[in-house]
């Protein structure tokens, strides 16, 4: 069974810098095989999930959107076809009808069905993603220099950090990032 490893960030497109930096995230993800799960999203999430899709990894999203006709609305210039498994709200939560709780349902979810995350650039959503990891005591990655809460994580990680069976790794390296992730995951349950 591949390792699930998701990626949250920035909705948004962020610098040059930042997005050449987040496809060299996807390419070294290739060799991992895992499955990447992202939050079906535009942005830094997409831009990693359809690098690394164009190189044969298997990409699943987790949509605060109870449809694929919803999705596509949401995301129109996106391609919604490299998401092997999509995964929506369903239409009998109680919320289904709010968009923001939707995302943070989406956000727990996609959370709670990873191995790991990574977390590049990033903004209040992104921070939330980060703590549900942490919560839950996954592996974490946070690539550096990318903006946002990425580069707020480190010190607010140290002043706030409370015991759980988490890991948080911090580089600006996204090869090295990936690297230090898979050797954590490996002490956990090797594959």
């Amino acid at each position: 069974m591949p390792y699930k490893i998701g990626i949250f960030g920035s909705a948004v497109v962020e610098s040059d810098e930042v997005v050449d930096r987040a496809k060299r995230l996807a390419t070294a993800l290739v060799p991992t095989q895992a499955i990447l799960i992202t939050g079906s999203c535009s942005g830094l999430p997409y831009a990693i999930a359809y690098e690394a899709a164009q190189q044969g990894v298997e990409v699943w999203g987790f949509s605060p959107k109870q449809n694929e006709h919803d999705q596509r609305q949401w995301v129109p210039h996106d391609d919604i076809t490299i998401y092997k498994n999509m995964v929506y709200v369903p239409p009998n939560f109680p919320f289904a009808h709010n968009d923001q709780v939707c995302r943070k349902y989406r956000n727990v979810i996609s959370t709670a069905h990873c191995d790991a995350g990574i977390i590049v650039a990033g903004r209040w959503g992104t921070l939330n993603e980060f703590t549900n990891l942490v919560d839950m005591g996954k592996v974490v990655g946070v690539l550096t220099e990318t903006g946002g809460i990425a580069d707020e994580l480190p010190g607010l990680f140290q002043r706030i950090r409370k015991e759980t069976s988490s890991v948080v790794v911090f580089n600006s390296n996204p090869e090295q990032l990936v690297h230090s992730l898979m050797v954590e995951l490996g002490k956990r349950s090797p594959r």
